[in-house]
Parts: C-alpha cells; structure tokens; sequence
C-alpha cells in the first residue's frame, strides 16, 4: 500500500512539474514578445540626435533600403522620405548578409546601436596611408555615414579627392569642439520586409524559403 501511495505521488510531481515547464515556455515567448514591443521605435530623422543615447542598446528602425553592398552584402543603407537621414546597418553573425534584392523593400529592423569615434590619431592614420599610397579599399565607417561623400575610394582612389575627404574630416572635428567625432550605425539582429514584390512579409532569418545570404543571382 505504501509503494502504491509512492508512486501516485511521484506521479502527481511529475504532472505539475510538465504543467509548470510549459506555463514557463509560454511566458517566455509572451515575454519575448513584450521586450521586442517596448523597444524604442527612433525615426530616421531623429536618428543622430539620439543615437547616441542608446549606444549598445537595441532600437527598432523602419525605412526603405536604398543601397546593399554588393560585396558580400556586408553593409546596407535605409532611408526616408522624410528627411536626407541615411542610416548604415550591418548584419550580426546568425543574418550573415544582406541580399541585394532588397533594395528597395521597406524594412523593419531590430538592432543595436553602434558608435564609431574619429579623433586626429585616426585622421592622421589615414592621412598616412594615402600619402604612402596603401590600399585604400578599407572602408573603416567613415564615409558611410556621411552619404558615401567621405567614404574611402577604393585602391584606385584619386589622392587628391581623399586627402580633401581628410581635411574635411579635419575641418568636422575642429569645429565640433569635441576631442571625437561620433559616427552612428545599428548592428542588425533581425529584420522583416514589409512591402516585399511578391505581397508577403519577410523576416531576416530565412524563414519564408527566400535567400536572404547576400548572394546576387543574376
């Protein structure tokens, strides 16, 4: 009798501690869900203005990809019609790439903020490097944040236009009154199309069976 009583025991324990595992798995899904809503929403006029206090902190954005990088689809570009604000986003390691098919789409992204400081050490670096005539082809931030107007030519840069994009650069930091100059991207942890071509929603990790690696296929 006292084995039987044991083993009703066991049993009812074994029960509730089911009930309690799923109770948990459902409110962490209800609770991941809550953190994405509460996440500050910033518009991309507002961007500059306010990135910097949500450095390492994940924001959402929404805006219309004007520009992959066709090189491994290592950088993208969003924008709106509200403002000249272009903000720069790069994919974390589970997105890898961006596609360039998705120039165009409206997104909707999560992400962190990322800031980037320039000073006259880092001026100087680059300064050096033209003058010694080293490849130029790595962008280092700069530029992209900037509209592309700063950004580094490429190995077959004309010297002329990047030594002006140093002394611009120059010119920034000197009239900002800062030691730095502070350049702002987002670290992309997901994304979702929301005006694809074909009607449906999208998201950034390759759920839908659409080829979101970066890859052209032409």
């Amino acid at each position: 009798m006292k084995k039987l009583l044991v083993i009703l025991v066991a049993m009812a324990f074994a029960v509730v501690s089911c009930e309690n595992a799923g109770q948990k798995n459902e409110t962490s899904d209800a609770d991941n869900k809550a953190v994405v809503e509460e996440l500050a929403l910033i518009q991309l006029q507002d961007f500059e203005e306010k990135a910097g206090d949500f450095v390492g902190k994940k924001i959402q954005l929404k805006g219309t990809v004007d520009h992959v990088c066709t090189h491994g689809g290592q950088r993208m570009f969003i924008v709106n019609q509200d403002s000249d604000a272009r903000i720069k986003v790069t994919p974390d390691e589970e997105i890898a790439a961006f596609n360039t098919n998705l120039e165009g789409s409206s997104v909707h992204i999560v992400g962190v903020v990322e800031e980037m400081r320039i000073d006259e050490a880092y001026i100087m670096e680059w300064e050096e490097e033209i003058k010694s005539g080293e490849s130029m082809s790595d962008d280092k931030g700069e530029g992209t944040h900037l509209g592309g107007k700063m950004e580094k030519g490429g190995e077959h840069a004309d010297v002329s236009e990047e030594m002006q994009k140093v002394l611009n650069l120059r010119k920034m930091l000197e009239e900002s009154g800062s030691d730095h100059l502070s350049f702002y991207s987002v670290l992309c942890t997901d994304y979702k199309v929301v005006e694809a071509g074909d009607g449906h929603d999208h998201d950034g990790h390759n759920h839908d069976g659409h080829d979101h690696s970066g890859h052209d296929h032409d």
